[in-house]
């Protein structure tokens, strides 16, 4: 294995980035007497400036320079897109809304929806997509089919996996990535 440089705390932590073990320092380590903080004038404190920024504009009950989108009706969104949807899906005062209806009389309130439907579990549509696997399995998407033959299906003998030093197995790359960084007996600097 390549010899990793290590940076460790004087809590005993030790970190392969320099950068995390500064971060580290200036947050959580219990040895460190000064703690770089962002207090704001409601009590809370943050660690990072983004955080107390997001925290001003959206959530602060102090702040009145909040970003807010009211709608007619009296409710508040902190974010344009929800103050969208909640027009075109729930608002009692807009009387046009964007719904999409399907055929059958299923009503969706967005496109996407009204194409999983008709895929899935419309009852007029004939030709529905299904995938099915020699075992039995059916699956609504070609991704699921695909993932199923890799990982669960009983017929299929080669599957992907993916093998840690320490013996586990895994059957994704992402499962084998997580499980290094934060559960692998053989690791020796946690983070």
């Amino acid at each position: 294995m390549p010899k990793t440089s290590k940076h460790e705390c004087k809590c005993g932590r030790a970190f392969i980035k320099r950068s995390t073990l500064v971060n580290h320092k200036k947050t959580t380590c219990p040895l460190e007497t000064v703690k770089v903080c962002f207090p704001c004038e409601c009590g809370s404190i943050f660690t990072q400036q983004c955080n107390l920024v997001r925290h001003k504009k959206t959530a602060c009950l102090l702040g009145m320079d909040k970003i807010r989108f009211p709608c007619k009706c009296g409710s508040v969104f902190t974010q344009r897109g929800d103050l969208t949807i909640h027009k075109r899906s729930s608002c009692p005062l807009e009387t046009v809304k964007i719904r999409f209806q399907c055929e059958c009389g299923s009503i969706l309130t967005n496109k996407s929806s009204l194409a999983h439907h008709k895929r899935t579990a419309c009852p007029l549509e004939t030709d529905k997509r299904i995938f099915s696997c020699k075992c039995g399995s059916v699956f609504t998407r070609n991704s699921g089919l695909i993932f199923h033959k890799r990982t669960a299906c009983p017929l299929e003998t080669v599957k992907i996996q993916f093998f840690c030093e320490c013996g586990s197995v895994f059957t994704q790359k992402g499962g084998l990535v997580r499980h290094k960084k934060k559960a692998c007996p053989l690791k020796t600097d946690k983070i």
